[in-house]
């Protein structure tokens, strides 16, 4: 879990091109703008750890771990601030030099391929986080899913593509995936939401049970009364008082019925944090004799 946490935070830096980096081991220290440091409750550095006896150890050092203030606050950003950025692969095509062959620059293009980051929210009693990436595969356009948010070394990429490189425009197609990204994601957590509704419906059932318990007895005090009085008029009102105490103890266990049903009702949101279209560019190459040109892909690091 606590690899999980620092690969959502470290990409969460990232995204927001924030500099950090590991100052000892478990130990990190982080560049933060000024505008970002009201939210991160800091000055110009943030120095964290995903370590607990780490933080046990050093307490001016930030803990961030599952339920920690700040984990929860990255979080909810993600899901709140859903973008589309487009990136482009920024080396040229690797081509060794005694192959006598060379570029054709006019014949480049770039092949687009796409990630969806989603945050998974599942909420009952408690409210659960989860990350989850959809990535498009670059060989066979197929649609994979990760429990763990895609990123990229931004080094190796750039936001301006090359000119030279032909770039033609995803269109629609990148909502067909977003699409089947969103019906993949929905179909992979079934087992999970499942399982929840499963522990909802004991808890509440074992809520449900002390609350009849509880009325039950009540019921049984004023039944007891009632058994009590005799026929004279002024019992008669008594036991019409008794009887309306009853069906009130009968309205009050449907209300409670409705509110434990609401309290553990499974709720799922999935919202898109962001998508990244990455462009990597394939090229038309020739050799000078003037044979036939084939494609070279490049080759990422």
């Amino acid at each position: 879990m606590e690899n999980d946490i620092q690969q959502v935070v470290l990409s969460y830096f990232n995204m927001q091109g924030i500099k950090c980096k590991e100052s000892e081991e478990n130990i990190w220290i982080a560049q933060i703008p000024e505008k970002d440091q009201s939210f991160y409750n800091c000055g110009e550095t943030l120095r964290f750890t995903f370590n607990r006896e780490k933080a046990e150890i050093y307490r001016d050092i930030e803990l961030i771990s599952e339920g920690s203030f700040l984990f929860r606050k990255i979080i909810e950003k993600l899901g709140s601030t859903p973008k589309v950025s487009r990136v482009f692969f920024g080396q040229q095509p690797l081509i060794p030099e005694d192959s006598g062959i060379k570029p054709i620059a006019e014949k480049m293009h770039y092949k687009t391929t796409v990630a969806f980051n989603f945050k998974v929210t599942i909420d009952c009693d408690q409210k659960n986080d989860k990350l989850y990436s959809v990535v498009e595969d670059n060989k066979d356009s197929s649609l994979k899913i990760d429990n763990k948010l895609f990123t990229l070394d931004l080094e190796n990429y750039t936001e301006t593509p090359d000119p030279r490189i032909k770039l033609d425009e995803p269109g629609p197609e990148i909502l067909k995936k977003y699409l089947q990204a969103c019906q993949m994601l929905e179909s992979s957590i079934q087992d999970d939401v499942e399982k929840y509704r499963k522990i909802a419906k004991e808890k509440c059932r074992e809520d449900m049970k002390v609350f009849d318990d509880y009325l039950n007895e009540q019921k049984a005090e004023l039944l007891q009364k009632k058994e009590n009085v005799s026929f004279h008029l002024y019992f008669f009102q008594k036991e019409e008082e008794i009887d309306k105490l009853i069906n009130n103890l009968e309205e009050e266990r449907k209300r409670k019925i409705n509110e434990l049903e609401e309290k553990y009702k499974v709720k799922v949101n999935i919202s898109l944090i962001n998508a990244v279209i990455v462009c990597v560019p394939e090229s038309g190459v020739s050799k000078p004799s003037g044979s036939s040109a084939k494609i070279v892909k490049l080759k990422e690091n």
